[in-house]
């Protein structure tokens, strides 16, 4: 069973409200919300990790559906960018968090980073949301029918020797 689609709705939601909660923190100059940010977003990259290498394992059986290699790719690749700079942004701030650093321009240059890695996840949630809507990844008829194709093979396409 794939568990991929079960686990990648958390790192989308705890990362972009984690954001949503650090703009409004940062720009009205509230803690309560920087702290609720700092809370979710760290959540957030936290469960990008599982999700990255769930990810990888529903590629390999979803790269037999015809035409998906490319679209395939671009899914991975912003899945992987996001992950990574997810993580890398939740221990950069947690190193200023705990140095008492996190003050003035930190804050802003970290939230210019938060947004770009909230876009990102926008964009791999929307590429991964295409590739199920459009190809059928992930689903119980295509999946089946991949598996069918494994170990019964085509008998309309021969080689000539």
């Amino acid at each position: 069973m794939d568990i991929h689609p079960l686990v990648t709705h958390f790192p989308i939601v705890l990362l972009v409200i984690g954001v949503v909660c650090d703009a409004i923190g940062i720009l009205r100059h509230r803690d309560f919300f920087v702290r609720v940010g700092f809370l979710l977003f760290s959540l957030g990259a936290l469960t990008a990790i599982p999700v990255a290498l769930t990810g990888d394992s529903a590629a390999e059986v979803a790269q037999h559906i015809d035409g998906i290699a490319a679209d395939l790719e671009v899914h991975d690749t912003l899945g992987t960018v996001t992950a990574f700079l997810a993580v890398a942004l939740a221990l950069v701030r947690t190193h200023f968090v705990l140095k008492k650093k996190f003050v003035g321009f930190v804050r802003y240059v970290y939230l210019v980073f938060g947004l770009v890695t909230a876009g990102l996840v926008c964009a791999a949630g929307y590429t991964g949301g295409y590739l199920v809507y459009f190809y059928g990844a992930g689903t119980e008829p295509v999946t089946s029918q991949i598996e069918l194709e494994k170990r019964v093979p085509r008998v309309d396409k021969f080689e000539s020797r």
